[in-house]
């Protein structure tokens, strides 16, 4: 089986994967997992885009670390996102905003905004007064997608600073921000 048949397959577990990953994980989601996505490195070799699968693949799973040794090496927009997110799942907000405005627009955040309208749209109507609340009704307003905005309602929410239906949104919408980024990656490899 081909390196991207691999991948797929994990896309479609880890998109089927309950519960979702916390906006900040305290370690892997499964080891098992790890071990099998780990070994897709070595088919990886020195590509770039299947490189950047793995590290999206690895942060899916909750290995922060293996992922930052992949993703701070791939120099383009893509490893940059992924280097991006594991920043803002590791709490380093300050070093997130740095790598997203390394990404700048990125073509996956096109599809970002259109899957995450409808999320966003319903929670708006529900916003509480909390900070975390307040971000999200920014972002649902914002004409594009907004990866520093997220940063921001991440770090409100994680500090306590956000309702649990903020908390569960923002999951929800880190979930789809990995699920779109890895179908960019996997059109490319």
């Amino acid at each position: 089986m081909s390196l991207k048949a691999k991948a797929e397959e994990w896309l479609r577990r880890l998109e089927a994967r309950r519960p979702l990953l916390p906006l900040k994980p305290e370690g892997l989601a499964d080891a098992k997992a790890d071990g099998e996505i780990g070994a897709l490195l070595q088919e990886a070799g020195e590509d770039p885009d299947a490189r950047a699968v793995v590290s999206g693949l690895l942060l899916w799973n909750g290995n922060l670390d293996r992922s930052h040794a992949i993703s701070q090496g791939i120099e383009n927009a893509t490893g940059s996102y992924w280097h991006g997110i594991m920043h803002r799942m590791e709490g380093d907000y300050w070093n997130a905003k740095y790598w997203f405005r390394r990404v700048g627009r990125h073509p996956a955040m096109i599809r970002l905004r259109e899957a995450a309208r409808e999320p966003l749209a319903a929670h708006k109507a529900g916003a509480g007064g909390a900070e975390a609340d307040r971000l999200i009704g920014r972002l649902a307003a914002a004409g594009e997608w907004d990866p520093f905005l997220f940063v921001d309602a991440v770090e409100a929410q994680v500090a306590g600073r956000g309702s649990d239906g903020a908390r569960a949104l923002l999951e929800e919408l880190q979930h789809l921000e990995m699920s779109v980024l890895m179908t960019y990656c996997l059109e490319r490899i």
